[in-house]
């Protein structure tokens, strides 16, 4: 789902970063899912360490550079988008909250064979899959718009 973004003014490379970064969680949504489904006992447990290992820092990196690049010159421009991007925000702290403890989980249910039931994990990825693909695609149909015109100003 990645959009082609062509560099535009001073903070070309942010639209470049920003894209890439929704691309990032969107993979990382893929492979959670892929874990999901693979579920009991199909699980490529190799891959779903490195997922687990990758998820927290993913997720930091792609938030700290909204909140630290795009959010501001979003706010410059229109100051009464700041309800918004506040829930933005709030939805950043949750998403990786909820990251933490399914990492966690994965980790548990590979490697220290404590086996939770295939079911609750299952549950986990999926509630962290899905809210991170519709946080993303408002990122990705309203954000980055919003970002790509701002930059061009």
């Amino acid at each position: 789902m990645r959009l082609p973004v062509t560099k535009i003014g001073s903070d070309g490379a942010h639209t470049f970063e920003l894209d890439a970064c929704l691309h990032r969680q969107f993979e990382m949504c893929a492979h959670l899912e892929k874990i999901a489904d693979a579920l009991p006992s199909r699980i490529d447990t190799q891959a779903a360490v490195k997922i687990a290992h990758r998820l927290q820092e993913t997720l930091r990196r792609c938030h700290r550079m909204e909140e630290k690049i795009v959010f501001p010159l979003l706010l410059r421009l229109d100051p009464q988008k700041v309800s918004i991007l506040e829930r933005l925000r709030i939805e950043h702290l949750e998403d990786q909250d909820h990251a933490s403890d399914v990492s966690h989980a994965i980790r548990e249910y590979v490697l220290e064979s404590k086996r939770r039931e295939a079911e609750e994990l299952g549950y986990m990825l999926r509630c962290l899959f899905v809210s991170l693909r519709r946080h993303l695609a408002f990122d990705r149909d309203y954000i980055l718009p919003l970002y790509i015109k701002a930059v061009e100003i």
